[in-house]
C-alpha cells in the first residue's frame, strides 16, 4: 500500500505543469526509493541533490532565525532543482527537476505535503 501511495503521488507531482521529474529520497541514506519522469544529463541526479540538503542541515546553525527549511530550490542555467521535505521529521525529501518559470511552487508544495501526510496515516 505505501508503493502505491509513493507512485501515486510522485505520478501526480511529475504530472504537473512544467516538472520533468521528480524523486523520493531519504534525507539520511541518498536512497532514492521511487522515481519517475525525466532528468538533465546521463545519471540520475536525485542522490547527488540530497547534497545540497545536507549542506543546510551542517550549516543550519547559522539559519536559526530563519525557521525550519522549507525548501532548498537552486536555479541552474538548465532548469531549476528543488528539494522538498515530505515528512514532518524531514527524513524524506522530494527532489524535482522542473523548467523555469513554469511550476505553481505553492501548489506543488501543497501536494508534496499532501503525500506526505498520506504515507504518516499508514505508517
Amino acid at each position: 500500500m505505501k508503493k502505491r501511495i509513493v507512485e501515486q503521488g510522485l505520478n501526480e507531482l511529475a504530472a504537473a505543469p512544467g516538472v520533468r521529474g521528480c524523486a523520493l529520497v531519504d534525507s539520511g541514506s541518498g536512497l532514492v526509493l521511487h522515481a519517475v519522469g525525466t532528468w538533465p544529463g546521463e545519471q540520475p541526479i536525485w542522490e547527488a541533490a540530497i547534497d545540497y540538503w545536507r549542506l543546510h542541515q551542517r550549516m543550519n546553525v547559522h539559519f536559526v532565525g530563519l525557521g525550519d527549511l522549507g525548501a532548498a530550490v537552486m536555479y541552474h542555467v538548465g532548469g531549476v532543482l528543488a528539494i522538498l521535505p515530505c515528512s514532518v521529521a524531514q527524513e524524506l525529501l522530494v527532489v524535482c527537476v522542473a523548467e523555469h518559470r513554469s511550476v505553481d511552487w505553492k501548489r506543488w508544495q501543497n501536494s508534496v505535503r499532501a503525500m506526505g501526510e498520506n504515507l504518516r496515516q499508514i505508517s
